[in-house]
């Protein structure tokens, strides 16, 4: 598997503040932001598709909210868009896996099983 490169778009990573956002996760404006620097510390964040590009892909799904993130995954020819959504899981053009399953293929990537961290 090799390294692992993170990438998002902005409209991703709007999603992601909204979500935060939600009362649930309690957080203050501070912890908010900091989220967000170390976020774009870790994540490569890439151009949304043009309003155009997501116009001309329509069908590409049922919820067109989630266009913008198909497209990004696509345009960046990533490996996998790492997702819980089930349509976006079982969409035919990409090549998506959830966060456990990444997660897996990573560990298993390692030699013996050993974490990333720690010498073989």
């Amino acid at each position: 598997m090799g390294a692992v490169k993170l990438l998002t778009n902005y409209y991703v990573a709007s999603e992601v503040l909204a979500v935060l956002k939600r009362r649930e996760f309690n957080l203050t404006e501070e912890e908010l932001e900091g989220m967000m620097k170390y976020m774009h510390l870790c994540v490569a964040v890439v151009d949304d598709p043009s309003g155009e590009e997501v116009l001309s892909n329509l069908g590409l799904l049922r919820d067109k909210k989630d266009i913008p993130m198909a497209l990004g995954a696509l345009s960046t020819q990533s490996d996998y868009l790492v997702t819980g959504d089930k349509e976006l899981l079982k969409a035919p053009r990409i090549s998506s896996i959830t966060t456990s399953g990444l997660l897996q293929l990573i560990y298993n990537d390692q030699p013996d099983g050993v974490p990333c961290d720690q010498p073989s």
